[in-house]
């Protein structure tokens, strides 16, 4: 899918709960979360949310960017929501 050049998205706080994962780990998915988003949200998803929890099961075997695409898709399916 091509990058939407007009999406902005701003996270100030990103909590993830990764059993077994290191700080550095962390920061690696959360930037493959954050491409994913930039990737595939919608110019008319425009909205200011003060938090947004949102739960994935993932397979214990699932490697980063499915990680990061799986967490992505969860975010814009709730935002949908909105």
């Amino acid at each position: 899918m091509p990058e939407n050049k007009n999406a902005a998205i701003q996270i100030r706080k990103l909590n993830m709960r990764i059993p077994g994962a290191n700080a550095e780990a962390g920061r690696s998915l959360a930037e493959g979360v954050a491409r994913n988003l930039t990737r595939r949200v919608s110019a008319g998803m425009d909205r200011h949310i003060g938090a947004l929890n949102v739960r994935v099961q993932l397979p214990a075997n699932g490697n980063e960017d499915e990680v990061s695409v799986s967490i992505a898709e969860a975010i814009i399916r709730a935002l949908r929501k909105w």
